[in-house]
């Protein structure tokens, strides 16, 4: 029997509208990513510094200077370390997990399982608690993978003399 006074019920599975999705930004701390934005925002911005600053360490003769070097290093690391635990914690937001759990990057056998898995795994379909769901992929985006994809190959083929 149906009281004509209730509230009227809703379900709260309800498909997405269209809008409700986030568009990320690089160097925003809030929101989700997916997987392929997760491999270009953490390795290009990474790539495109490292390559630079070791061109630079070995046109300015700083070889020879190995603190020098060492304290470019280290603060490039630190560097490359805080956008990568920053693009961790938003792509385990898409998996609906908390951002603590970034501290796994800090144990060196699991911390390669972690970032596996988040290359691995689909994000939330849906709004989670950290809000809505990422945009569709750009072609920039897509662009990127393909530029980390050609850079690993080159990379391995270099690295075990193919070619």
């Amino acid at each position: 029997m149906d009281n004509p006074y209730a509230p009227p019920g809703s379900d709260s599975t309800l498909v997405q509208e269209h809008g409700d999705m986030g568009t990320p930004a690089w160097c925003d701390a809030r929101g989700r990513i997916g997987r392929l934005r997760y491999l270009v925002y953490a390795t290009v911005p990474s790539t495109l510094v490292v390559a630079p600053v070791c061109l630079l360490i070995d046109w300015l003769g700083l070889a020879e200077r190995p603190v020098a070097v060492q304290l470019l290093l280290l603060v490039l690391a630190i560097a490359v370390a805080a956008v990568l635990a920053l693009m961790t914690r938003r792509r385990l937001r898409d998996l609906g997990q908390p951002g603590w759990w970034t501290l796994i990057l800090l144990l060196p056998p699991i911390n390669l399982l972690l970032i596996g898995f988040l290359l691995v795994r689909p994000g939330d379909a849906s709004r989670n608690r950290y809000g809505p769901p990422p945009s569709d992929n750009t072609t920039l985006v897509a662009a990127g993978t393909w530029m980390v994809l050609l850079i690993a190959v080159t990379g391995l083929a270099a690295l075990f003399d193919i070619g």
